[in-house]
């Protein structure tokens, strides 16, 4: 059972921001005003700003990322879960994705310069492909993200299943896993890296040595069957 029967429209000013949003995430609000309080910066001299659902909204992403991981028919192990957590849900990630959106341009704020200054050139440097982990203007783009989930949220009366399913293409898990994938085979060579710095130059050259070794032996081993073959030839 829905909690709203009949739509909840958002105030005149917002009514624009709330319906273009809306059409970037792909989803008409019930109660509209769920939206307008989740593009509400607390810069502003509005009544309500975003900062409750924001809370509201990582824990829901997180909770339904989760619940989506785990039913995955690739049986994730803890492990596996929680870095493909860090990487989908963390404030970095849904930072680029709120950049991606577009969603800061339709916040509402009030005087707050330095961080317009600072989301453009994080968007610019995301839109380059660049990364910009740690870069100023990040927090509130994931901000924005995690109070419009919020919004979803409780407009499809809390159901988790329904909120990823909406989410799923903005997150682009795909994306992320490829990500992941990424990060597991530069980890795997770091680690061969540092072993071989730790061996030290000597241990590195006696590795080798092994090798040359083992590979000539192996070349030996398939000359000695070549002849054996042609003496059981000519023997015939």
């Amino acid at each position: 059972m829905r909690l709203f029967t009949h739509q909840l429209q958002p105030s005149p000013e917002m009514k624009e921001r709330v319906t273009a949003v809306e059409r970037i995430v792909g989803y008409d609000f019930v109660d509209k005003t769920l939206l307008e309080e989740a593009l509400t910066h607390p810069s502003s001299c509005r009544p309500n700003s975003y900062q409750r659902l924001e809370l509201l909204g990582d824990s829901a992403l997180n909770h339904a990322v989760t619940k989506y991981l785990f039913r995955d028919s690739r049986k994730f192990n803890e492990e596996e879960i929680t870095n493909r957590l860090k990487d989908t849900v963390s404030n970095p990630y849904l930072a680029r994705i709120g950049a991606r959106l577009g969603l800061y341009d339709y916040l509402v704020r009030h005087n707050t310069p330095d961080l317009d200054d600072q989301v453009a050139k994080f968007t610019e440097g995301v839109i380059k492909g660049k990364d910009m982990t740690g870069s100023p203007g990040y927090k509130v783009l994931a901000d924005v993200v995690e109070s419009v989930a919020a919004a979803v949220y409780i407009d499809l009366n809390y159901d988790l299943d329904k909120l990823m399913k909406i989410f799923m293409p903005l997150l682009d898990l795909e994306k992320s896993d490829s990500m992941m994938k990424t990060k597991e085979s530069d980890s795997m060579l770091g680690y061969i890296a540092s072993l071989l710095y730790t061996l030290g130059a000597k241990a590195y050259r006696v590795i080798i040595s092994l090798l040359v070794f083992c590979l000539r032996g192996i070349i030996l081993l398939v000359i000695v069957c070549v002849l054996f073959k042609l003496i059981d030839c000519f023997a015939k």
